[in-house]
């Protein structure tokens, strides 16, 4: 028997060889022969499972945990790695079923703060992660996710001291020091958020467009040298709405230096900025001896830097004479003020269900007797209509707007002829904002970065009023207040 066993504990060795060389074959040929044997079943199961989750085989995997489990239904490591499976498949509620089955481990704790923080229970993983460091401070992504989770709650100091703590571990994460920027500006530390912000995707991994321009014409990155009698290229960054507001920033470089100033943006984007005084290019065909160049959303960070300078409001955004004349004739069928709505930002975006709204919310405002409401919805959202049986009571416009390759081609010329916009954070806010339509900004308790400026200071956006969540994931002050407006 002993001989036996010894053979046996052989060849799960080899297995486990085979398995750390990642000779996964091999590793299975060893232990599928290996679970035959009632001695090393349970551990032949365990590794086919592991190296099932290293292919990407899930049902495979589960099916081999749930052998173990028939038997042994608190087999620790059956039940751990069926937790992250269904962990890994977002399945949150059943990968807490296998963590609660395993004791004292310290992968199934982290990893129910993991479910804590994506399920927003806040506190929960507050509490969790902060067990997770006094078991062991050297995990740093305790520290990490705490970050997370504070900047959330909007406890920005707590979230700066956490991701200060990753930080001194893991110095190269760009990730947390972005974190950082969000963190800063929302204690209104403005120089030391503009610094981070730095780190933002776009400088992580250059875009396109950037890396075009360095290869192309090798200019300098500008910093606040002097540019007078240079060429600078400025390179638009990130969504449609970032490139309305801060497009604002070349105005400010024409009023500090005697330069000429290009801005490269995408070719939906150039008819917005056809009426101001610099050169718009959607390629780099004509383009030769540039000096310099910089990101557009770095621009504010420079100025801020320089003189605490924050660029005002500047209306630049093109009415076509003729067509906002067909757009105010459109909207003369309506005999009320004209309201138009917009609830429903990109979904694709990470953090959007917490800034776009289901339109069932608007019920009780739509239900007034005293305003026409129109939907400047395009696209995804705009089904929501028919699904809240809306339809006599907000006219649907996705069909007939924006049908061209200009964005917002429609939808600037709607804005000039009606009475309020009412809108989520959406490109939609900016664009309206820059063009001083009178504007309701319904806003998340812990909303994107430039906003806390905005609460601050009011100086992006005098004719946006902000109706802002007084609590996290609460929509319903922000509903009665604007009722109390409206209705």
């Amino acid at each position: 028997m002993n001989i036996e066993n010894s053979l046996l504990q052989e060849k799960v060795n080899r297995g486990i060889k085979y398995f750390e060389k990642n000779k996964f074959d091999e590793a299975i040929e060893i232990f599928e022969n290996l679970r035959l044997n009632k001695n090393t079943k349970n551990i032949s199961y365990l590794f086919l499972g592991i190296i099932s989750i290293k292919k990407k085989e899930n049902t495979k995997a589960k099916k081999y945990f749930n052998k173990i489990l028939e038997n042994e239904p608190y087999h620790q490591d059956a039940n751990l790695n069926l937790g992250l499976v269904y962990f890994a498949e977002k399945k949150y509620e059943r990968a807490e079923f296998y963590f609660e089955k395993v004791n004292n481990n310290f992968t199934a704790i982290y990893h129910k703060g993991l479910i804590s923080f994506f399920t927003k229970k806040y506190d929960d993983a507050i509490r969790i992660f902060e067990n997770c460091i006094n078991i062991n401070k050297n995990f740093i992504f305790s520290y990490l996710n705490l970050g997370h989770v504070n900047l959330r709650l909007k406890k920005f100091n707590d979230a700066i001291y956490n991701y200060k703590k990753f930080l001194e571990k893991k110095p190269e994460d760009n990730i947390s020091k972005f974190n950082l920027a969000w963190s800063y500006f929302g204690i209104s530390d403005l120089e030391n958020g503009f610094k981070f912000y730095e780190y933002r995707k776009e400088k992580i991994e250059p875009k396109e467009k950037t890396l075009e321009v360095k290869k192309k014409l090798n200019p300098v990155e500008w910093n606040d040298e002097n540019l007078d009698n240079k060429k600078i290229i400025i390179i638009s960054e990130q969504g449609i709405g970032d490139n309305i507001q801060f497009f604002r920033y070349l105005f400010s470089l024409k009023e500090n230096y005697n330069c000429e100033i290009i801005f490269y943006t995408d070719k939906n984007l150039q008819h917005l900025f056809k009426n101001t005084p610099f050169k718009i290019v959607t390629d780099l065909k004509n383009l030769e001896n540039i000096d310099y160049f910089q990101n557009l959303l770095s621009l504010p960070g420079i100025f801020y830097k320089k003189n605490k300078f924050l660029q005002g409001p500047i209306n630049y955004i093109p009415i076509d004479k003729e067509k906002s004349l067909i757009w105010k004739n459109k909207l003369k069928k309506f005999n009320k003020p004209v309201i138009a709505l917009n609830w429903q930002g990109n979904k694709d975006f990470l953090f959007d269900d917490e800034r776009s709204i289901k339109l069932i919310k608007f019920k009780n405002i739509l239900n007034t007797q005293k305003f026409n409401f129109i939907s400047l919805q395009k696209y995804f959202g705009s089904e929501q209509i028919n699904k809240y049986n809306f339809s006599n009571l907000i006219y649907d416009l996705s069909s007939q707007i924006d049908i061209s390759e200009n964005a917002f081609e429609d939808t600037i010329n709607i804005l000039n002829n009606i009475n309020l916009l009412i809108t989520t954070d959406t490109a939609l806010a900016h664009l309206a904002g820059t063009m001083g339509i009178k504007t309701y900004l319904l806003l998340s308790y812990n909303p994107e970065w430039r906003w806390f400026i905005e609460i601050q200071k009011q100086c992006f956006y005098p004719g946006i009023k902000i109706i802002q969540q007084k609590e996290y994931d609460n929509w319903n002050s922000v509903f009665k207040q604007l009722e109390d407006i409206l209705v």
